[in-house]
């Protein structure tokens, strides 16, 4: 007895020995103190930006799996040849079958390996309620440029045009070939960037570096963090739609059977929501996230944050539990989107179905994430099916040319910013080019908050001027250093 006693008194002794060190560490953790940034952009300057983004803005080019109109994405195409006439006039411009755009500015040596820089044309729906001004308008209001597509991402598309557009009349000529790509269907995940990848792969392009929207200049990325992070997205989620469906011989409302589809349905995702059963893990691209913003974030915070040696297997287990962010960072996820059942009120169907929408993590796949669910649906008398999807992109070298090209700009334009490798949630037209790239990075030099994120696809989306005339800048800076 008096083993386990001193044993369990030892145990407490080293716990509290570690946790010591660890309180100790976090009050060594400070953040570095920001350099001041001495880029001075003229006041006029920013108003010509700014009224460049809203004349784009207001083209309303809508993506559309059914009727998009291609004559507004030719009228905007046309309006870009007004804004930037001297890239026009110096580029080979190539326009695809759908209305994507592809310019290719020829440097001075062919051999190297070119630089891609990539935006969208197309945006998504905009509802006018609930709006202050009309996402067609193209309204300057304050230090804002509002409008659907201000952010996502018409204002990278206008930025690195106006960066090239400037360097032609300084009379700059890149070292290497320079590629300006737009596609009109990023928004309903169309055959745009597809094709323009086609095309490149026909003459044997192959991109040292690829530069597509994904992470941003974010404040506030992670709780409490006070300090802005330039989160440069080095990985994609992948997908995979399965569907998953319940039979019986169906029959009336009135004389209900035990364990219809709809039921056993229900127990399957009841099972799922109870016991979450894909694999979690921290991989180091989150580690890197969790590890650079520590040093800004308040104590508690900075405790766990900064200190994962010896709180990682906490935060692992704890973060998918409390936050869906944190989840969605540390696994694959389950999203319920689609459900079918009867057609009547009073019938019992034949079949019922739901369709799940899973974002895959590199850490487990499209067939594990489908062995895993498939072998729960069993238990209830369920059939899976995998509809599409597509895998996880190949993860970038953060210690290859590419990424510290990005990384040196970012230093030069935005030097009081910390700088981290991100998982990028969602889907972009970048993964097209892991084809004939393996630096297909994820990143928009433009500042933004949560708040910002948020209204990207929802009300008053917009982009500060500010914010846009740094763009400019940072593309521009990474154009003339890039070979």
């Amino acid at each position: 007895m008096d083993y386990l006693l001193y044993g369990l008194l030892g145990l407490i002794g080293v716990f509290v020995m570690l946790l010591l060190i660890a309180v100790i560490r976090t009050l060594l953790l400070k953040a570095p103190k920001p350099l001041e940034n001495t880029f001075k952009i003229d006041e006029a300057v920013k108003q010509l930006y700014a009224n460049g983004l809203a004349q784009l803005v207001r083209f309303k080019t809508i993506a559309s799996k059914t009727n998009q109109d291609q004559s507004l994405f030719t009228e905007m195409q046309t309006k870009m040849k007004e804004l930037f006439p001297h890239v026009f006039a110096t580029m080979e411009i190539k326009v695809f079958e759908g209305g994507s755009l592809l310019a290719c500015w020829k440097g001075q040596d062919s051999l190297l390996k070119p630089l891609v820089l990539m935006a969208h044309q197309d945006v998504v729906p905009a509802p006018l309620e609930g709006w202050i001004h009309d996402p067609f308008q193209g309204v300057i209001e304050g230090n804002e440029v509002f409008g659907r597509g201000a952010f996502d991402t018409k204002c990278t598309l206008y930025a690195f045009f106006q960066a090239a557009e400037e360097l032609i009349l300084e009379g700059f000529v890149p070292k290497t070939d320079v590629y300006l790509a737009s596609s009109s269907d990023e928004e309903i995940s169309g055959l745009g960037a597809l094709r323009t990848v086609e095309y490149l792969k026909s003459k044997g392009v192959e991109p040292k570096l690829v530069l597509d929207e994904g992470g941003a200049i974010v404040k506030g990325a992670l709780p409490t963090s006070s300090q802005p992070i330039a989160l440069i997205g080095v990985i994609e989620k992948g997908y995979v739609n399965i569907s998953v469906k319940a039979k019986s011989k169906g029959g009336h409302s009135s004389t209900p059977p035990k364990n219809t589809p709809i039921a056993r349905l229900s127990f399957f995702i009841s099972d799922i929501e109870k016991h979450f059963p894909l694999k979690t893990k921290m991989i180091p691209e989150v580690e890197s996230l969790f590890k650079t913003a520590a040093p800004t974030m308040s104590f508690p915070f900075r405790l766990l944050f900064g200190n994962l040696w010896l709180f990682k297997g906490l935060l692992t287990s704890l973060l998918p539990k409390i936050n869906p962010y944190g989840r969605a960072l540390l696994s694959t996820t389950i999203a319920y989107t689609m459900m079918k059942g009867s057609d009547a009120e009073n019938v019992i169907p034949n079949e019922a179905s739901i369709l799940l929408n899973c974002r895959t993590h590199p850490i487990q796949g499209i067939d594990s994430t489908f062995e895993t669910l498939n072998k729960i649906a069993k238990k209830y008398d369920c059939e899976c099916e995998i509809l599409e999807g597509r895998e996880a992109s190949p993860i970038v070298n953060v210690t290859g040319d590419a990424y510290k090209a990005v990384l040196s700009s970012i230093k030069t334009i935005f030097p009081e910013v910390l700088i981290s490798p991100y998982v990028i949630l969602g889907g972009t037209d970048a993964r097209h080019y892991t084809a004939i790239t393996d630096a297909a990075l994820r990143f928009s030099p433009i500042r933004v908050s949560n708040q910002d994120l948020k209204k990207m696809h929802g009300i008053n989306e917009s982009v500060s001027i500010d914010a846009l005339a740094e763009a400019v800048v940072f593309y521009k800076h990474l154009i003339k250093e890039f070979h």
